[in-house]
This record gives C-alpha cells, structure tokens and sequence, in this order.
C-alpha cells in the first residue's frame, strides 16, 4: 500500500500537476491540504474521469481537505466532530481496508500570542482526544497524514536557531504535537529518512529556496507501531516542487506491506 500526502494551496490551481503526479505514480490514497474551494466548486469530474474515487470537505479560499483513493474506501468522515463543522474542512477520516488514515491541515497559528496561536494549540489538545475516543494504539492500525504545520526538531528546519521561535518551531507548538504523538504515534518519515536537510516546504518568499536548502519539514507521516513495522519507504518528490505552478509545498510518499 501507498499512502501520499501534499498541501497543495488551491486544489483547482495544481490541478495537472495533482493528475499528473497521480497517473506517474499511481497510491493507493493520496490526501489533500488546503484545497481552497467550496465543496460545490470542487473539480469533482476531473478525478472520476481519471478513474479515481475522491472525498473532499472545503471551504472558500482557505482551508479544506480531500482523500483520493484508488479504491472505494469503506468509511469517510470529516472533522473533529466535537464542534458545529468548524473542523470538518480540516480534518478527513478514511478507512481502507484494515487501516484508518486521518489526514489533517493543522492551523498555522498567525502569530504566537494570538488568539489564532491559542486555538492552534488547543487543536492539538482536541485531536488527542479524537484519536483516544476511537482508536487504541497498539491494536489499530492507524496513520496520521498531512499539514501538521510544526517542525518538531531542529532537523526538521534549514535554520533552527535563526528562526526560533516561530510559529511552527517553538516549544508551545513542538509541546502540543509531542502530545499528540505520545499517545502511540512514531515517525515513520524518520525511520527511513534519519538525516537533517530533508524538507517538505520551501516558502516562496525566499529565493531559490529549494536550490538554496532553505526548507522545513512541516508534512508528515506517522502510523502506530503495527503501521511503522510494516512500512518499509517513504520519500520526498522534490522535482515536484520545482515544476512551474507548483505548490510551496510537495508530495510525501510512504509504502507499507
């Protein structure tokens, strides 16, 4: 099984290169970030006709999440189901097979302080407890997806000490994550990629970025014990990010048995 991750800031404007990724490297699942459109505005058409299945919850110009599958998945749901829909265009649930993958788009925070920084972090506090609720860790097979929006490490930034502390790099943030993950989740990113300079996210404001080694790693794939003991790859397709009209963000792939 193939599982894939990509932010990919405006599903309609990355649309080819969504198509094209698929059709080269054909996953099982591949899951979406910051799709950026309402659900009736979706391009729905354009994954069926390509013969995929797609699940999709979003909102205008900001937020939302898809699932692309391969498959007909055998149960979908979004959000944290613990709010009035605030969270379903932030959070998409699939099961396919025997393995339940979540795919998130964590807020980013807006600036530390801020009420925005304060609902960031209680996010975290609630997604803990959106996984005790319905999964045990050593018994599910479990991986959690997506836009986690924190580099946990300062391996996970081209410069820690320059940028520290930031939004997505200071101990409030690398505090609640941890938190998450302590309830049974390991990196399966790391298992296979152990080195520092590895990235998923090179902000477009700096130049050369991706040339330069100027990047985060802000996408993730973690999966309980029984998840990382089968995984056996996962890569970073860092060619995708220097197409023309990419993302910002690119493709993170994890292969399991």
């Amino acid at each position: 099984m193939q599982v894939a991750t990509f932010n990919c800031n405006s599903v309609r404007r990355r649309l080819d290169v969504i198509l094209h990724w698929l059709a080269v490297h054909n996953p099982d699942v591949l899951a979406l970030q910051e799709t950026k459109v309402q659900d009736h505005d979706f391009p729905e058409d354009a994954f069926l006709d390509a013969g995929w299945n797609v699940y999709f919850r979003g909102q205008k110009a900001y937020n939302g999440v898809a699932m692309i599958t391969r498959d007909p998945v055998e149960y979908v749901s979004f959000g944290l189901q613990d709010d009035d829909g605030e969270s379903a265009s932030r959070l998409a649930h699939v099961t396919c097979g025997e393995t339940a993958i979540v795919n998130t788009y964590v807020p980013q925070g807006s600036e530390l302080g801020s009420p925005k920084f304060a609902f960031k972090l209680e996010w975290f506090t609630r997604l803990r407890r959106y996984f005790t609720e319905r999964f045990e860790p050593t018994r599910d097979r479990v991986l959690w997806i997506g836009d986690l929006n924190v580099a946990p490490t300062p391996a996970d930034v081209y410069d820690s000490q320059k940028v520290w502390p930031h939004l997505c790099h200071c101990q409030e943030v690398i505090d609640a994550f941890r938190a998450v993950t302590d309830w049974g989740f390991h990196d399966i990113f790391r298992k296979h990629l152990p080195e520092s300079g590895r990235f998923t996210f090179w902000d477009y404001r700096l130049r050369n970025a991706v040339e330069n080694g100027l990047g985060w790693r802000i996408d993730h794939v973690l999966g309980t014990q029984s998840m990382t003991d089968a995984s056996v790859s996962c890569d970073i397709d860092v060619e995708s990010r220097l197409q023309k009209g990419s993302s910002d963000h690119t493709f993170v792939t994890a292969s399991f048995r």
